[in-house]
């Protein structure tokens, strides 16, 4: 079944793929441009996101087996016994300020199918409406919010009749006309009843809910963001959606490794740089990657280098894109210690930074990196960013190196630079001219241990 479902999407995404190819072809050599200015929505312009996931319980992964999984859930009257996970929606919030976030997104529903809000179609529901609190604390601090919904799968015992696999997770329900009109019903039942700025629909898929899901939120609710994990390889998604979305997992690697979830061999999107480097060049604005906080999905402990996850959301905001980082809850709602910890230190970093981010625009080149600027140690990665007349050149610390930055800068478009500064703290750097080129020296009590942010002027 897992087999030929991904089948069906790898000829999917083949066919459109091939039916968009001169348009991929155009953005090799001039990649697409971006919208400027500061009064862009906060979802066309780059931004650090926080999804607050609640599907973890003890013993269960994401392939677990929901048979049993249903049978833990449900009382001798066979009506659900829910026993967690619980959420704690006002201090997740308070976690989100903390973390300097740009917008944040609670899993209203995951694949087991169980509703985090007040519905009337199914009792497979928590017995508070977290949704509701979820809300209201979004709006008080001012945060941007989205829900996610599980749409290909769910597990919702009242389902059963029509599942087409009720042990594992990748049980693609998303084709039964009886769950489209499901999902249709809850979708209006959580627009009228909290009207969040945005829904993230866990996946884009070839199903019939996919489909639907598009219809019914341009048809009714046009004003509401609308975003698929998974979209972003499908270049017919970014002309149907506010912005696609698409995970990557680590820092640097392959583009995809297979990863044994369960019972399955999942392929896994991985290398950050990567695949960022590809959407800035050949995905339509806007895109968004997104990541675990901690080591996985299913491993909430901190990443052997905590600042592995800032070099990502760097590498992605600079590229132009929105990055969503995945928070763990334990079964009481509290966030796991460790990945607070690092959202701590993801926002301590990108505070101060954020107007750097979000006011900029990638410049437009074909390539992984800038034309003519060369980098010393050659473990820097280098982004080149527009902000009004000025350059900001960001110099990625992939290996966390402690040696001076030396920058060279070749050729036409950096012949008039007159002025180099480090941001944010705005010092002055020598721009020394020699054979032919601009160079700079970054001495290390002035770089940064994950991106040191060069403003170049004219």
């Amino acid at each position: 079944m897992v087999i030929t479902e991904f089948l069906k999407i790898a000829s999917r995404t083949t066919g459109d793929i091939l039916g968009h190819s001169g348009e991929i072809a155009r953005n090799y050599v001039l990649p697409p441009g971006y919208e400027a200015g500061a009064d862009r929505p906060w979802w066309r312009r780059p931004g650090l996101g926080i999804m607050y996931q609640i599907e973890t319980r003890p013993g269960t992964d994401w392939g677990r087996d929901y048979e049993e999984f249903n049978r833990s859930m449900t009382g001798a009257d066979g009506e659900i016994a829910f026993d967690g996970p619980f959420c704690r929606p006002e201090e997740w919030v308070d976690l989100s300020l903390r973390a300097c976030v740009d917008y944040h997104q609670m899993e209203l529903k995951w694949h087991d199918g169980i509703c985090y809000f007040d519905t009337a179609l199914t009792e497979w529901k928590t017995p508070e409406d977290y949704a509701a609190r979820f809300s209201s604390a979004s709006r008080k601090a001012g945060i941007p919010f989205m829900f996610y919904y599980s749409s290909v799968f769910d597990h919702n015992p009242q389902f059963d009749p029509i599942q087409p696999s009720r042990r594992k997770t990748m049980s693609f329900i998303g084709y039964r006309q009886q769950y489209v009109d499901y999902l249709r019903a809850q979708y209006r039942e959580i627009m009228e009843k909290y009207n969040p700025d945005g829904m993230w629909i866990d996946w884009y898929w070839t199903d019939d809910a996919t489909d639907a899901t598009i219809e019914l939120f341009r048809r009714e609710y046009p004003d509401t963001v609308l975003a698929f994990n998974v979209s972003n390889f499908y270049p017919t998604a970014h002309r149907r959606l506010d912005y696609t979305s698409g995970e990557a997992h680590s820092l640097d690697g392959p583009y995809v490794k297979l990863v044994k979830v369960g019972d399955d061999i999942t392929p896994v999107f991985t290398s950050c740089w990567k695949w960022a480097s590809m959407a800035r060049r050949l995905f339509a604005p806007c895109w968004e990657l997104i990541a675990p906080v901690g080591k996985w999905w299913q491993d909430p402990s901190l990443r052997d280098d905590p600042n592995d996850l800032v070099r990502m959301t760097a590498i992605t905001l600079a590229s132009g894109g929105l990055f969503m980082v995945g928070a763990t809850s334990r079964m009481d709602g509290t966030i796991f210690q460790d990945q607070v910890t690092q959202l701590e230190i993801l926002g301590d970093w990108y505070g101060p930074r954020k107007h750097l981010f979000s006011e900029s625009v990638p410049a437009r080149y074909g390539r992984r990196e800038p034309p003519g600027v060369r980098v010393s140690p050659g473990s820097f990665r280098t982004i080149a960013c527009e902000q009004g007349n000025d350059i900001l050149l960001h110099l990625i610390n992939m290996e966390a190196s402690t040696k001076p930055v030396i920058v060279e800068l070749r050729g036409k478009r950096w012949e008039k630079v007159r002025e180099a500064l480090l941001e944010p703290e705005g010092t002055r750097v020598d721009v020394r001219r020699e054979h032919g080129f601009a160079g700079i020296t970054i001495t290390p009590d002035h770089s940064d241990p994950v991106d040191t942010i060069v403003r170049l002027r004219y």
